[in-house]
């Protein structure tokens, strides 16, 4: 189980069914919270959101990208926070349909302190410039530089190599927003400040040139120190240690997977052998012995194999039982913290041992946790999920349900409601009406063909009218077939039947 890093590169993501967008939460790629997410040359098209993202993901990298057909191409909530994006090269390739926006923030008030700088361009036929924006100042903000560009990844198409190329190492601005606690507005709840610098913290600690970059910097890391936010980052620390094996065991299990290999050829061709009918009494028993052999070494380098991993085994369980005792000595005050140290304390007794069963308490444990609205429990939530998931991987969890009571709005996935669309002949006046079960909120367009395919009328549909009739005079006695579109796609078809 990844403990934070997302990582999705170079996914293609374009269902080809998609043209009306009805489901507002629908997503291509959908980052919700975690830590130092990096979404990279991916490629979208039809989906009602491109890049969908909804709480605090630190140190976001989100470049490349190839955004086609959707309503919200880049959307950010009014919870997220993903911090400035710099010269990233994200590309926009068409204008946004079903009265959408091509680059949406709904937090209009902080999306000027976290921009998207870019320099006007076209790269691979997209525009690094998204046709629509909103808010319309403040946030995507032009200036000088190159462009990133997934075709020129140092020299290399970025696709071929998967270099994860996420420059963590550098402090950002929102790292210094963090530092100085200069955080303001709803987003920044006391849980959002404290994982912002939990992940501010982990960066430090990984990379200890930044502490002395600034003097916020060093402050912070200093205060920090001895806290539940440092203990806690020791213990996923200790947890990703758990699956290092040994370098000179790891080598010398590879070599003797090698020998096993080239024994197992050596039996199989003395095998063959065995059969020659031609073969001396004596010869045949020289091959009897040397199979036995190989056999015999066979077994000894399994039986060396299997010890090694067992050893391996008991030292990880022995290792995973000292860093359960270090997460159970430490002190938290909050509920995000209790839930980081419930979920470490079953993931080291249970998966960190190899051991995929739990205990009707720990199970109890780990739904409680799970089915906290993320925004006020943490990432720990998502980490319960993925436990237990492995208890019940059929059970859904609706954000949206669990975090309303607080306040806090999460786009679901319920449908709009469809528009069903019929039209009615009256012969008697040469006349056919055009019937929608609810009036559009954009304009659209009704298009009638003939058997052959051929348009033989076209006609707009008016928002806010449910009804259009028109003049079927001029048309012979036959069936049609119509479409009627809105600038999002298809909105509905149908057949129409001339008698006279």
């Amino acid at each position: 189980m990844r403990r934070s890093t997302v990582l999705l590169v170079c996914v293609p993501v374009m269902p080809v069914v998609a043209t009306t967008y009805p489901i507002a939460a629908q997503a291509a790629i959908r980052n919700n919270m975690g830590s130092a997410p990096l979404i990279s040359c991916n490629e979208m098209d039809r989906t009602a959101n491109g890049i969908l993202f909804n709480g605090v993901a630190y140190n976001t990298d989100v470049r490349g990208n190839k955004m086609r057909h959707h309503k919200w191409a880049l959307h950010l909530d009014g919870t997220a926070v993903i911090g400035t994006q710099t010269l990233k090269g994200n590309l926009w390739y068409n204008a946004a349909g079903g009265g959408g926006v091509c680059a949406l923030y709904e937090d209009t008030a902080n999306a000027p302190n976290f921009p998207f700088y870019y320099n006007p361009a076209t790269i691979n036929g997209g525009s690094t410039a998204p046709p629509s924006v909103w808010p319309m100042s403040g946030w995507f903000v032009v200036v000088g530089g190159t462009n990133y560009d997934c075709a020129d990844h140092h020299g290399e198409p970025y696709c071929s190599q998967f270099h994860t190329g996420h420059q963590k190492d550098k402090l950002t601005d929102l790292d210094v927003r963090v530092a100085n606690d200069s955080l303001e507005n709803d987003p920044y709840t006391n849980e959002t400040k404290w994982i912002l610098k939990g992940g501010l913290y982990k960066k430090l600690d990984d990379n200890p040139e930044l502490q002395d970059s600034l003097q916020t910097m060093a402050e912070l890391y200093d205060d920090l120190q001895g806290s539940t936010t440092a203990d806690l980052k020791a213990i996923d620390d200790q947890q990703l240690s758990l699956y290092d094996l040994d370098s000179t065991v790891v080598a010398q299990l590879h070599v003797n997977r090698t020998q096993i290999d080239s024994l197992l050829a050596l039996v199989k061709d003395g095998l063959e052998q065995l059969g020659d009918s031609s073969l001396t009494p004596a010869q045949r028993q020289a091959l009897i012995t040397s199979l036995g052999g190989y056999r015999q070494n066979i077994r000894d380098l399994s039986t060396w194999n299997a010890t090694a991993l067992q050893w391996a085994a008991d030292g990880k369980s022995l290792m995973a039982n000292n860093v359960q005792a270090a997460n159970t000595n430490i002190t938290v005050n909050e509920l995000i913290q209790e839930n980081e140290k419930v979920v470490n304390d079953i993931y080291l007794a249970t998966v960190g041992q190899d051991i995929d069963s739990f205990t009707t308490t720990q199970a109890d444990g780990l739904f409680d946790i799970a089915n906290q609205c993320p925004m006020l429990g943490g990432n720990a939530v998502f980490k319960a999920r993925s436990l237990y998931w492995l208890i019940d991987d059929t059970y859904d969890f609706d954000d949206a349900s669990l975090c309303l009571p607080w306040g806090i709005i999460v786009k679901n996935m319920a449908g709009q409601a469809t528009n069903t669309v019929s039209v009615v002949p009256n012969p008697a006046s040469n006349e056919a009406t055009l019937v929608l079960s609810r009036a559009l909120d954009e304009p659209g367009v009704f298009v009638l063909y003939d058997g052959l395919g051929a348009e033989v009328m076209r006609r707009t549909v008016p928002v806010e009218l449910p009804r259009l009739t028109f003049n079927i005079a001029s048309l012979a006695p036959a069936l049609y077939h119509y479409d009627v579109r809105g600038p999002s796609g298809l909105i509905g078809n149908g057949k129409l039947t001339i008698v006279r």
